[in-house]
């Protein structure tokens, strides 16, 4: 998948093809894959501080989650997050 910040759950053709949370990455795809025709699917999870930010930075608003945690500073940067790739198909040769 590239990269990911910071989990990504993948799935083909609607089978669960697992969760990704660290690098490389990747997933093998071959039990789902057909010869044409392929839904690719991929849920990325935003991260926690993110979402406190997004809901300071919208006062406004009410916020989307609820939390323990004191307010965020909504001048903070945000994180890197979301699935940042590049994704790619790539190929490996059976071991004989």
């Amino acid at each position: 998948l590239g990269t990911v910040k910071d989990l990504a759950e993948v799935r083909l053709n609607g089978q669960a093809l697992g969760v990704v949370w660290t690098a490389p990455w990747r997933v093998d795809i071959s039990r789902a894959a057909k010869s044409k025709g392929n839904l690719l699917e991929i849920d990325v999870i935003n991260q926690w501080p993110n979402r406190l930010i997004g809901d300071a930075r919208s006062p406004q608003e009410k916020p989307l989650i609820k939390s323990n945690l004191p307010p965020q500073d909504p001048a903070q940067p945000l994180l890197p997050s979301g699935l940042l790739g590049p994704v790619t198909l790539q190929t490996v040769k059976a071991k004989p």
